[in-house]
């Protein structure tokens, strides 16, 4: 991708497409997938078919049937299970199929979480400080300008719970080589999407700052560069402000993941009953 198109942030968002191309024999194709993740020019995406770098390709955002073409840019992980992952980038710049508005990165800002105009149901991965994040934890609302209504309005976590597949689907898809319906064995994720930064401290003295990706009651996701195992045991401060100590919770790691960066893995944690109000 050019380097200003790096700039767009990135946000861990599944959703159901149909990805539609043609093979090396000519032959075409369509097969449903999910993305990974998204950003304004491009997405990582999960399908049951072998693609090659350049290839061109048309992604369709199974929410609102919205296309555009995209370039396999290469994959971001080995297949597994008959499926694989790949970095692809969105060749009609003016085709925005997410249906997100990606506000140019604010390196002042401590977070950033994919928020809902209440006015005129935009969505948008607004820039937040911390502050902001306490008040959306237990107000549920912040005001702020709106560039669609052109007014002040107030913004709030998305009210639609975007459809995420479970592993049913997942190995339902590859046994059949990708001929289950998008919309089959599904569920709603009580998720929202905010990358805000958290303190994680194991019990051997190890400690380090990471960015959530999701977060919900139960836990959140967290992108990190150290090692950690599923089962294992942590102390979360998330929030975190630099500024001052606020107070840690237990959590277990319930899940690991490629991040499609190298060196770098997705770890998905669960509050402990005992730790968190």
């Amino acid at each position: 991708m050019q380097r200003e198109r790096r700039r767009s942030p990135r946000i861990m968002f599944s959703i159901a497409v149909k990805v539609r191309g043609a093979d090396d024999q000519g032959r075409t194709f369509e097969v449903p997938g999910r993305t990974v993740t998204v950003d304004r020019y491009g997405a990582r995406i999960q399908v049951p078919q072998t693609l090659k770098p350049s290839q061109v390709i048309r992604v369709v955002n199974h929410n609102n049937q919205h296309s555009a073409e995209f370039r396999v840019v290469g994959p971001v992980s080995p297949p597994a299970e008959k499926l694989s992952e790949w970095a692809v980038e969105c060749l009609e710049e003016q085709h925005n199929i997410w249906d997100i508005y990606f506000p140019v990165p604010d390196e002042a800002s401590d977070a950033r979480a994919l928020l809902e105009c209440r006015r005129c149901r935009t969505f948008s991965l607004q820039p937040l400080t911390l502050t902001e994040v306490e008040v959306l934890e237990t107000a549920g609302l912040i005001s702020r300008l709106c560039t669609t209504c052109k007014v002040e309005s107030l913004w709030g976590y998305p009210v639609k719970k975007f459809e995420m597949e479970s592993r049913a689907y997942q190995a339902a898809a590859a046994s059949t080589g990708g001929s289950v319906g998008p919309l089959t064995d599904r569920r709603c994720s009580s998720r929202s999407l905010a990358q805000v930064p958290a303190r994680v401290r194991d019990y051997y003295g190890g400690s380090e700052v990471v960015q959530t990706e999701n977060v919900s009651k139960d836990g959140f996701c967290f992108v990190a560069g150290r090692k950690y195992y599923v089962g294992q045991g942590l102390m979360i401060t998330c929030p975190y402000p630099p500024s001052g100590e606020m107070s840690e919770v237990r959590v277990h790691i319930v899940r690991e993941q490629p991040s499609g960066t190298p060196g770098r893995l997705i770890y998905g944690v669960r509050y402990d009953k005992s730790s968190k109000q």
